[in-house]
């Protein structure tokens, strides 16, 4: 009796070429920076992107346009420079780190409308982006460190005037409800486009990102008296968030529990909430009930107008 052979088992072609290809761009990286004397550097947030896959899906969910003007936040080692600078008329890439900008001028040498910029975006004047390339508003995307999510928004957000919209690989616990994400939205329409899982980079960092859009509102969704007066009462629900809001007026604000009921009930809101239920909407409510106090009752003034968590 012959007895039929199973074949082994092998995994597909297309496994095995993607296999491939995600393991050749990160040799390429290393052999790139090892060549030059570089590595990841942990003060700079550094988690390269080695899949060659998702920087084409990331680029494709930028939408952008033939004429646009871009700002690439922390190129890096350009996974995604020379795809963006394909898509628009000029890219302008911002990179802190000298030795990578070094390389970004070499490897992207003979890549048209690329413009590489050594300096901190925290200190980029992206309003004179405009101006030199003769645009109403440009567009911005970067995978960015995740240390400093919350000043490269409040950057953004400040020059809301130059800036039409922006795509960004951020922290996934970013995407979740929380005060930065109140912040976010405060100031611009967010729209979540994709996971990108934490091995696509290198070194790997400990948590999953999102890339998020951004559309800058030209005005906030709600009208509070004080922006920092609103984030000040955010801030203070999201960090003590097994209390009731009754109890976190009163920290955030520096007032007695039954003020802190009276300005609820004022609002329309249950003081026994907790405020990681409440609404930016309902959180503004409460913001203009605090800021009608009187002065010598009103809380003292903030030193920050983002979230700062």
């Amino acid at each position: 009796m012959v007895r039929s052979r199973r074949p082994a088992h092998r995994s597909s072609r297309y496994v095995r070429e993607r296999a491939a290809a995600e393991g050749s761009a990160l040799a390429r990286l290393k052999q790139a920076l090892s060549a030059r004397g570089l590595s990841p550097r942990k003060r700079f947030g550094q988690n390269f992107l080695v899949r060659e896959d998702l920087a084409e899906r990331i680029v494709e969910h930028c939408h952008l346009r033939s004429d646009d003007v871009v700002v690439e936040i922390g190129p890096g080692a350009g996974a995604l420079t020379p795809l963006l600078a394909r898509q628009v008329r000029r890219l302008v890439a911002v990179e802190k780190d000298t030795g990578l900008a070094a390389l970004l001028r070499e490897e992207l040498a003979e890549v048209p409308g690329v413009e590489i910029v050594e300096g901190d975006f925290l200190d980029f004047d992206l309003a004179a982006v405009a101006r030199t390339y003769g645009v109403e508003r440009i567009a911005v995307v970067g995978n960015i460190p995740y240390n400093i999510t919350t000043p490269v928004l409040e950057h953004l957000f400040a020059s809301r005037a130059a800036v039409r919209s922006a795509v960004l690989l951020v922290q996934h616990e970013y995407a979740a409800y929380g005060s930065l994400t109140l912040f976010a939205r405060y100031h611009a329409l967010l729209e979540p486009l994709m996971t990108v899982r934490a091995g696509a980079f290198w070194p790997r960092p400990d948590v999953d990102s999102m890339l998020v859009r951004f559309f800058l509102r030209e005005r906030p969704p709600v009208e509070v008296p004080s922006e920092s007066l609103l984030f000040r009462i955010v801030r203070g629900s999201f960090q003590m968030r097994r209390k009731q809001l009754a109890n976190t007026l009163e920290d955030s604000l520096g007032i007695g529990k039954a003020e802190a009921e009276r300005l609820c009930r004022a609002a329309g809101v249950d003081p026994r909430r907790r405020g990681e239920t409440l609404t930016l909407d309902e959180f503004a409510k409460l913001a203009r009930e605090a800021g009608a106090q009187p002065k010598d009752r009103a809380a003292p003034p903030a030193t920050t107008e983002g979230p700062n968590p």
